[in-house]
């Protein structure tokens, strides 16, 4: 006797359909979906363990992600209290990459594609943020981050989210995170697969290379969207 799955898989026009929806669907949904799931697992995993620390963006770029952090945190709180003591802060020009290095050059990497309106990001962020407290810090990250987070207050992480999709931006935003890590740190690697996959360039090179520098072992959690994975720290 044939299972209803033996059936169901001979209807050809049923597969027909569900391809072309899937087809249909513009990349960059399907990557938000994911990365929003993501953000929404990181930060509930964060507050199982009631781990200190705050949240670092580097890549804000319209505030989705940003706000939507922020947005998870405001549901965890209802299941754990006092969550909100999280800082949030977003780092980004906001005018795109800028001069970039001839090793970071990519065809979807260009200030056209990356440049936003840093008026409009902070109005979308305040609108989100509430009791939170938060901080968008604009200018290039060869400005921005060469004094190191602690000397800009931030002890501890919980969440560190790296969408600069570079190695240059990608390692300057490692290493200024670099004394705040701690066991249970979530990083979120926006690009890892970014530069056809190979691991001597992007932001998968300077992962490697903050792994490696800080003596740091990490576990993957979770692959998502159309090329980012989340890893935690699991020892220093």
């Amino acid at each position: 006797m044939a299972s209803n799955f033996g059936i169901l898989a001979k209807l050809d026009f049923l597969q027909t359909i569900t391809s072309n929806l899937i087809a249909g669907v513009n990349p960059a949904i399907i990557h938000n979906i994911g990365k929003y799931m993501a953000l929404k697992k990181v930060h509930y995993l964060t507050c199982v363990e009631h781990l200190e620390g705050d949240y670092l963006e580097f890549g804000v770029f319209t505030g989705s992600s940003f706000t939507h952090s922020i947005r998870c945190s405001k549901k965890m709180e209802k299941i754990f209290p006092g969550i909100n003591d999280c800082n949030f802060y977003g780092y980004d020009s906001f005018e795109g990459f800028g001069d970039i290095e001839e090793s970071d050059i990519h065809s979807f990497y260009t200030d056209e594609n990356f440049a936003t309106n840093y008026k409009m990001v902070s109005k979308r962020v305040k609108k989100a943020a509430g009791k939170f407290n938060y901080k968008l810090i604009k200018g290039f990250f060869n400005d921005t981050l060469k004094n190191g987070a602690l000397s800009d207050g931030i002890s501890k992480s919980r969440v560190i989210f790296i969408d600069s999709d570079t190695y240059s931006s990608s390692k300057e935003a490692l290493n200024y995170c670099l004394p705040t890590i701690q066991i249970g740190t979530y990083i979120v690697l926006d690009d890892f697969f970014s530069y056809k996959g190979v691991e001597t360039r992007g932001v998968a090179k300077a992962f490697n290379e903050f792994i490696e520098v800080g003596g740091f072992s990490s576990r993957k959690v979770m692959d998502y969207g159309m090329g980012g994975s989340v890893f935690v720290i699991s020892y220093m």
